[in-house]
């Protein structure tokens, strides 16, 4: 517990670090677009603000005062389905308002030259995103130096889903350096194309980081009160929360009042109800509290997690 425990604050700083290095990116490049009146860098700033929102939902899976079973657990949660649809609404208005310029510029281009953006790209301008790219891809690789010797699923999306995107910075400033030498038309065409690809790296991110965002419950929680209602000595089920894709790694939580006569077995009994659960949706994961029926001052917690032993506890 103690070396899982240490895992999580090294993942929580490494997210930490990944989160304010995006931001100070983000902000950087919508400062620099909207100076340089550049669509492309205003095209990659939705990048890194996707990037930022990928480091944020990580912090939190990983911080969680829920995050009962000691590692992450990934859920649908309020602030989760929040941060979700407000990031939806930003890339909606920024995407759709950043295709009607280019749809300005491109008529522009063909009617009236003289019309297009004046794009100032300075060699400061290029320095400092230069600079930015590598202190984003310095954070990246310190991160992912760590995770040999780190589980993190969190920071194991993270790191991946900002490198992924890290490339298409690269793209954007050989674009800045084709505009700065007069061709002023890769300008709205690069946007065009960091538009399209901010709304696949949104995808990218809802399948792999929100997996819950539709299906909030992994599990019923009438089927698992009876699973575990068949089993000898339990009375009811209450407080059940699932969590996971069942076939693949399912995280379960519930209330277990078992009559008095059997709490004496009933760290058995939890391992019966485990053992049911994975009999019936595969890996599971699951977290037991044991109450005698009608005494409330008998509870027992038992921990049926796969790495290490159960245990009860008085």
């Amino acid at each position: 517990m103690k070396a899982s425990g240490y895992q999580l604050q090294i993942s929580y700083r490494l997210l930490l670090i990944i989160l304010w290095a995006t931001l100070l990116v983000f902000a950087v490049e919508l400062t620099a677009g909207w100076v340089s009146h550049s669509l492309c860098l205003l095209a990659e700033s939705l990048h890194t603000l996707i990037d930022a929102f990928s480091a944020l939902v990580s912090l939190v899976a990983v911080a969680s005062p829920q995050r009962t079973l000691g590692k992450e657990i990934w859920g649908h949660g309020r602030r989760e389905v929040l941060g979700a649809f407000g990031l939806a609404t930003i890339l909606g208005f920024s995407g759709i308002s950043i295709f009607l310029i280019v749809f300005e510029q491109g008529r522009a281009f063909f009617q009236a030259p003289e019309q297009l953006f004046p794009v100032s790209v300075t060699l400061s301008l290029l320095v400092v995103m230069g600079g930015m790219l590598v202190a984003l891809r310095g954070a990246i690789t310190l991160a992912r130096q760590q995770r040999g010797q780190n589980q993190s699923l969190a920071l194991k999306l993270t790191t991946a889903h900002v490198v992924k995107d890290c490339w298409l910075t690269g793209l954007m400033l050989l674009g800045l350096v084709a505009i700065g030498q007069g061709y002023r038309w890769i300008d709205p065409v690069l946007a065009l194309v960091l538009v399209l690809m901010a709304f696949n790296s949104f995808w990218r991110l809802l399948n792999n980081q929100l997996p819950m965002l539709m299906k909030p419950t992994a599990i019923a929680p009438e089927a698992i009160a009876q699973i575990a209602g068949q089993i000898e000595g339990v009375t009811r089920c209450t407080r059940i929360l699932s969590r996971g894709m069942v076939g693949r790694q399912v995280w379960i939580e519930l209330h277990i009042a078992l009559h008095p006569e059997y709490m004496v077995i009933a760290s058995r009994i939890g391992e019966q109800v485990e053992r049911a659960l994975r009999d019936h949706y595969g890996p599971v994961r699951a977290q037991i509290w044991l109450d005698a029926a009608r005494t409330a001052a008998t509870t027992t917690h038992l921990d049926t997690s796969t790495e290490r032993p159960p245990a009860a506890k008085s």
